[in-house]
């Protein structure tokens, strides 16, 4: 066995910024990667780690992490991959929303398109903002405005219903992928996603974030769906994500130059 100091040095090594949530001096006997997913300038994997707690003994953790990797550049522009969707919905004209109201049911049109686009069907259910059935098992889905306590509160919602309803359906949370527009600044949004992520993917929960301007662009920031089709959609639009938001960053810099 191995320290988990000497694991975290062993990703720091590598140039990656990985570090398991558990004291230093706890041994780790195993770790397996379940899933991994890279993206520009970066990679998500989900960790299964075996250790032994001092009190409880052995224990098996899943742990979610996202770091940035060091690559050589090619020179090459990488071009934004089109949405992988028959039916296209059109782009709005900006990223702004005249209220909450106009932001929900942009999640819910944009949401529900690329669910039916996927083969899902949308079906009445009364413990999630919306409900599809597929032809392998259901899907509900939570959607909110904001990373704020209305996210918290949706995500603890679709916790409770995965414990009551199994993990044979899929779940996810739906936010806009900027948020800023609404109130809620850029930094703020991604402190909350980064502090319940691995709890979330534990819980086999995704977090999904529809673009702005693009509905027919959701970018997932946790698990991808099970869903082959789903699954498909999102290993190549995700990835993209990094991109975008870079792009929105650059825009929101030189606007704010620009009006001094």
């Amino acid at each position: 066995m191995i320290t988990v100091q000497e694991v975290n040095q062993g990703f720091a090594e590598k140039g990656l910024n990985i570090k398991l949530p558990l004291a230093d001096d706890i041994q780790v006997s195993k770790i397996d990667i379940v899933e991994k997913n890279s993206y520009p300038g970066g990679v998500k994997v989900l960790l299964r780690v075996d250790y032994e707690d001092p009190e409880k003994g052995k224990q098996s953790e899943l742990v979610f992490c996202q770091t940035p990797v060091r690559r050589e550049s090619k020179g090459i522009h990488q071009e934004i991959a089109t949405p992988p969707k028959q039916d296209m919905l059109p782009l709005r004209e900006g990223i702004t929303f005249s209220d909450d109201g106009e932001a929900r049911e942009y999640l819910m049109y944009a949401i529900t398109s690329l669910m039916q686009d996927k083969g899902y069907a949308q079906r009445q259910h009364t413990e999630a903002d919306l409900y599809f059935e597929g032809e392998k098992t259901g899907f509900f889905i939570n959607v909110a405005v904001r990373c704020d306590d209305e996210g918290s509160y949706k995500a603890k919602q679709l916790v409770k219903l995965r414990r009551k309803s199994g993990s044979s359906y899929e779940y996810a949370l739906v936010f806009p992928a900027i948020q800023e527009p609404l109130g809620l600044s850029l930094q703020n949004q991604e402190r909350w996603i980064a502090r319940n992520q691995d709890y979330l993917s534990v819980q086999r929960i995704g977090v999904y974030g529809v673009d702005n301007q693009d509905p027919n662009r959701v970018y997932s920031f946790t698990i991808y769906p099970k869903a082959r089709a789903m699954r498909q959609y999102f290993m190549r639009i995700s990835p993209q994500w990094p991109l975008l938001r870079s792009r929105y960053v650059q825009d929101r810099a030189k606007a704010k130059i620009g009006g001094r």
